[in-house]
């Protein structure tokens, strides 16, 4: 099993911790305003940082969790350990998380956006919510820190846990040999806004960073218990243990340990093999045996194999799912084992089958209110018989479509915006709005019949301007070029058509905010 790799010392790694002490540095020495927005740059390095070093700790614990699958004794008390490193992990993120929520909602207001900071300068906010008296958070998230150190710290050697004292070091600072102050007070006291959330931010990359060096710590920990080889053996690996009538039993022949540079000799029942590769015509019905062994080094390593033989069954199965959805079309695979695609002919207890290619069909017209259920049945006439095979099948609504505004970036790629900062310009040019069901598996688009967009004005009410097409009414367009950057507006009440014509409202709805 292959661990993950965490280097601290990347060029890309360096880069950004440079560039976040050089910051910190000229925020020491008060230089101009444009130093703030400098953060900017090295909390997006940050943040994509920890969305990678997430991913690979993702990759980790999957690795983790299959091969806990695969051998639960052996694996399981490093697979518990796993859960927890991840369990600790996320809570440590998330309250980080929330501290930053806090600290930009206490400068901006209610609707602060950590990802859009309007008073990065504020010299208060930080220290309100970390350094205030009984309530302030800066001590609690220094315990936190260090418990989370201690526990990950015994789960590793000796050199990892002082790489993880010297990441997350909750020490006092000293200056000239005397202690002068504890560090949430020197991470938070005075401190502007956006060099607090920086500050935050790297502390959430230190905790991606140490979980993942936990999960490869205990990765390799599951292959250190392996047993070394004491015997040499030929296995059959079959692809299938259960063979339908008609066609044929596969497998490959294995001697495990076997030197590669000197080539077995594969032996069925007396017969010499070309290869490894075992195939064995599957006539009637029943249990079979066969056996066979492997001539390696001038030694006999023989082996014995069983497998099934039964009748033929039909596939019936959608491409996509397990279920079939109402309102659009469904492709299917439905064949017959040994009968020619043209010869198998399908049916449907409530909705429409149509022949797509080769074995594929798709099936439509479902309605789940007359039909939660529907039944598909092939039939075939082979020699003078006839074959019959059926399936039930859930059908289910559609999901939610997500509304979208559709434009194209500065290289002319198409580009779909669901929310959150946009040009000013983008908007204005964007005919209107769209909707979609696209999760990666389906893509269903909808026709939007309307929509609305809700301004607030400068005493807090709520100014709906309604277009009744996928259109931007003129009065919407003139209400959004008069908007300043940072300003936003809801889009929301979107309502559309599914492929079928049958009306959905849309709840999601989307905020915009003017750049």
């Amino acid at each position: 099993m292959a661990g993950i790799s965490n280097n601290p010392n990347s060029p890309r790694q360096k880069m950004i911790n440079l560039m976040y002490l050089v910051f910190i540095a000229m925020m020491a020495l008060n230089v101009s305003s444009e130093v703030l927005d400098g953060f900017e740059i090295v909390e997006n390095s940050l943040r994509k940082s920890t969305e990678e070093a997430t991913k690979r700790n993702e990759d980790a614990k999957s690795d983790l969790s299959r091969a806990y699958e695969a051998n639960p004794a052996k694996v399981k008390e490093w697979y518990e350990k796993g859960v927890e490193v991840k369990q600790r992990s996320d809570e440590l993120y998330d309250y980080i998380d929330d501290l930053k929520l806090r600290i930009v909602q206490q400068t901006d207001g209610s609707q602060g956006d950590v990802r859009n900071i309007d008073h990065k300068d504020d010299l208060e906010a930080a220290s309100v919510v970390m350094l205030a008296p009984v309530v302030g958070e800066g001590h609690k998230l220094r315990e936190s820190i260090e418990a989370y150190r201690k526990d990950m710290g015994l789960l590793v050697d000796i050199s990892k846990q002082s790489l993880f004292e010297s990441m997350l070091t909750t020490e006092a600072v000293k200056k000239a040999g005397v202690m002068s102050t504890s560090w949430e007070n020197a991470m938070f006291e005075n401190m502007p806004v956006a060099a607090a959330i920086t500050i935050l931010t790297k502390l959430q990359n230190d905790v991606r960073y140490v979980e993942g060096e936990v999960l490869s710590t205990l990765i390799t920990n599951v292959d250190v218990g392996d047993y070394r080889v004491n015997k040499i053996k030929a296995f059959v690996i079959p692809k299938s243990q259960i063979v339908t009538s008609g066609g044929q039993y596969q497998a490959q022949i294995v001697l495990a340990a076997v030197d590669s540079t000197k080539q077995p000799e594969y032996y069925l029942g007396t017969t010499k093999l070309k290869d490894n590769n075992i195939s064995i015509p599957a006539g009637g019905v029943g249990e079979r045996t066969f056996t066979g062994y492997v001539m390696a080094e001038g030694e006999k390593y023989t082996f014995e194999e069983k497998y099934s033989i039964t009748e033929s069954s039909a596939t019936i199965a959608p491409l996509l799912m397990t279920f079939l959805y109402e309102s659009i079309d469904n492709d299917m695979e439905m064949s017959m084992p040994s009968v020619p695609s043209g010869a198998v002919s399908p049916s449907i207890s409530s909705g429409v089958v149509r022949f797509k290619e080769k074995n594929i069909w798709t099936v439509s017209g479902l309605d789940l209110q007359k039909a939660p259920e529907v039944t598909i049945t092939l039939t075939a006439n082979v020699r003078d018989s006839k074959l019959t095979e059926s399936k039930v099948f859930k059908v289910r609504p559609l999901p939610d479509p997500q509304p979208y505004l559709a434009y194209k970036d500065v290289n002319g790629s198409p580009r779909k915006f669901t929310g959150g900062l946009v040009p000013k310009r983008t908007l204005i040019e964007a005919p209107g709005i769209d909707a979609a069901i696209d999760d990666g598996v389906l893509l269903v688009p909808h026709t939007v019949t309307g929509f609305t967009l809700n301004f607030i004005d400068a005493l807090g009410n709520t100014i709906p301007l309604i277009s009744n097409s996928r259109e931007f009414t003129p009065q919407q367009k003139e209400k959004i070029r008069d908007l300043a950057r940072g300003k936003r507006f809801y889009i929301g009440n979107v309502k559309a058509l599914n492929p079928a014509g049958r009306p959905v409202s849309i709840k999601y709805s989307m905020e915009v905010i003017v750049n």
